[in-house]
């Protein structure tokens, strides 16, 4: 709580992008399309790059330009194949970056998350993309435990949980999508049986 304060009274302007940055970060999992996610996507990026500015840290201003242009050119990538697969650019530069500036298991897990939440950003199927999302979230994780980023921890811990809801989510969503034309039909062939025992049992009647 000290470092917070200390924080709002020496870069208050710093502090307000992180709180956007995060507030971003918690968004993200609740919306249901591609371009509003990568939206939300763009806004933690862009957020938090403008944060560490503020506050000289120009290692997390590398890496989150970095992953906000890749979100930027997924966004407008469109039906554009060529254009899409120009965010896989981005991977090798957080490789790059993550080597030159290598502390060892936090590295790795910095690196590990960017890199799936980037290869999630390329695709084109939200479902995938939530896949991706949710699998980079341990990484994330284990990157605040490791750097004792209190904040950032509790902030990444519900953002998962909220990530992994999501992607059940839609997993039922769709299940029920493709499930519905059986149902259908075996309604129907349930209403032409029935209509078929009444019409038997008619004429069985009128016969009578």
């Amino acid at each position: 709580m000290n470092g917070i304060n200390q924080l709002l009274q020496d870069a208050p302007l710093a502090a307000v992008f992180g709180a956007a940055g995060l507030m971003c970060q918690l968004a993200w999992p609740l919306f249901r399309s591609r371009r509003k996610i990568l939206a939300v996507q763009l806004g933690i990026g862009s957020s938090y790059a403008a944060s560490y500015a503020l506050l000289d840290a120009w290692s997390g201003v590398g890496v989150c330009s970095v992953g906000a242009t890749q979100t930027l050119i997924a966004l407008i990538a469109g039906d554009r194949p060529w254009l899409r697969r120009m965010g896989f650019v981005f991977i090798p530069v957080v490789g790059a970056i993550s080597f030159a500036t290598w502390s060892g298991i936090a590295s790795f897990f910095a690196m590990t998350a960017c890199c799936l939440i980037m290869i999630g950003r390329m695709q084109r199927d939200t479902l995938a993309m939530r896949c991706f999302l949710v699998a980079a979230s341990p990484f994330g994780i284990g990157y605040d435990l490791t750097v004792g980023a209190a904040p950032a921890l509790a902030g990444a811990i519900i953002s998962a949980g909220l990530g992994f809801a999501a992607l059940i989510r839609e997993l039922n969503a769709r299940h029920e999508r493709d499930d519905l034309p059986h149902r259908v039909a075996s309604a129907h062939a349930v209403l032409l049986r029935a209509a078929s025992l009444m019409t038997a049992r008619e004429e069985r009647r009128f016969a009578s």
